[in-house]
């Protein structure tokens, strides 16, 4: 019976760590009223017996696609040699492909080891005339995820068998009536003085 508990103990301490190998979606502000932005920032995370994440090559996707997004860019460290920001299409980023350099030996150059560490970001941009809500769908969909397994080596090993794929969303809502009816209120005082 000890054995039993012991071996499940053991199996649950396995999954919570693995738990943390992920892309996770940052949004800065999650409801938008037409015409108004928000940033959108991927972040890359590995179990805390890695030292840190090497490379990603994933897609991101949209339910709106390309459309309102924009200024799309890798971010340092991830923006090593070879990176992309990837290509706009009809589902939202295809190629976004991150990573940072790390030869310890001789070199003594380190890959930065925050964790999660951010790689990617753009704005998205509610559309300017909204009459009704909707929700802008994100996820991920990851070809390659690899950690450097320890800070002496170079060596790196793929994460993808337990990753998480990212999932969030923007809620875009008209401007509320309110807001309307003030700001037409407003421009009939100016008038009469």
């Amino acid at each position: 019976m000890i054995r039993t508990t012991a071996l499940l103990a053991l199996a649950a301490a396995a999954t919570s760590s693995l738990a943390q190998v992920a892309i996770t979606i940052d949004i800065d502000q999650p409801v938008l009223l037409p015409g108004e932005s928000t940033t959108v920032t991927l972040f890359a995370g590995i179990d805390p017996s890695d030292y840190a994440v090497a490379g990603v090559e994933t897609n991101l996707l949209t339910s709106v696609g390309s459309d309102g997004w924009s200024a799309a860019s890798v971010l340092a460290p991830m923006d090593g040699p070879g990176t992309s920001d990837g290509v706009p299409v009809a589902t939202g980023y295809n190629g976004i492909l991150a990573g940072q350099l790390h030869f310890p030996a001789g070199a003594s150059i380190y890959a930065n080891d925050t964790n999660p560490i951010a790689f990617w970001q753009a704005t998205y941009t509610a559309p300017a005339d909204v009459s009704t809500p909707f929700i802008v769908d994100i996820s991920t969909l990851t070809r390659r995820y690899d950690v450097y397994f320890d800070r002496g080596s170079s060596a790196s090993e793929t994460r993808l068998d337990v990753l998480v794929e990212g999932a969030g969303t923007i809620t875009v809502i008209p401007a509320p009536a309110s807001a309307v009816v003030l700001a037409l209120g407003a421009a009939c005082v100016r008038r009469r003085r």
